[in-house]
């Protein structure tokens, strides 16, 4: 039998950094209109320049909606230091000092390999299986994600799997959990095209393990794809989920236009 505990082999990507802030409004609202224009034009210019898109990464800018943070900033880039370098672009903005840190999140873009589990430790064609996926589109996809053209709407939730006596995902034998795992997969597959899903792992990086962000066109499917993945075995036994941050991406100067008004 095979022994339990063995982790699979995973692909990793780009890092990644989910900032949730909420907003102080009161600091604003004590701000004359000229010093408030200030500061949105200042922040407007340079936080444009963190969200253009090019191969090296991007960032984005969320506003939520029914959240416990006001707005989400996310940032995909190639190494952890560039990481950090937006982290410290970010920290300079002029409206930081009107905004309070509700969560951070550091993560990297992952691929867990749960199916090569299926062929056995011992499979003699595991090199070259392995190197096919690291080459598929599907894995750049994956691994280098774009902000889809056509899907606004965005969910982000941390996640992590259970380690409780009788329920603990650590010890089932890999192949068991690549059998759940593909279940779980399935779920998601039936999604294409209406929700886009980036998943980040945050083990040794974050207390949650993974991080998830979600992509639609019409937020109901996020409650729908949820709603039916919960059912799959490797959910419902073993996944433990953090908050929901849901809202729609924007232009910097939107945002901030948004801001300045109900400030």
């Amino acid at each position: 039998m095979e022994s339990p505990g063995l982790p699979p082999e995973t692909l990793e990507g780009w890092y990644a950094l989910h900032q949730l802030y909420t907003i102080d409004r009161q600091a604003l609202r004590a701000l004359t209109p000229d010093a408030l224009r200030d500061v949105r034009c200042a922040t407007a210019d340079s936080l444009t320049k963190l969200t253009q898109f090019d191969s090296e990464g991007w960032s984005a800018v969320v506003s939520l909606i029914g959240s416990t943070a006001d707005v989400l900033l996310m940032h995909f880039r190639q190494t952890l230091d560039d990481l950090g370098q937006v982290q410290r672009d970010v920290a300079q903005l002029p409206m930081m000092e009107y905004l309070r840190p509700s969560m951070y999140f550091l993560s990297v873009t992952e691929l867990g390999l749960y199916q090569l589990a299926a062929h056995g430790q011992d499979d003699p064609q595991h090199e070259v299986r392995l190197r096919a996926e690291r080459e598929s589109p599907n894995t750049r996809r994956r691994l280098y994600p774009r902000i889809p053209a056509d899907m606004p709407y965005v969910s982000f939730y941390p996640m992590s799997k259970r380690r409780d006596t009788g329920q603990n995902w650590y010890t089932l034998p890999l192949q068991e959990r690549s059998k759940l795992m593909h279940s779980h997969g399935l779920t998601g597959r039936r999604y294409a095209g209406r929700v886009m899903q980036i998943i980040t792992g945050a083990i040794g990086l974050d207390r949650w393990e993974w991080g998830v962000t979600l992509f639609a066109r019409d937020p109901v499917d996020f409650k729908k794809l949820v709603t039916e993945m919960r059912f799959d075995e490797a959910s419902a036994k073993y996944a433990e989920f953090g908050d929901f941050y849901v809202g729609k991406l924007v232009a910097p100067e939107t945002w901030l236009e948004g801001v300045s008004s109900n400030g």
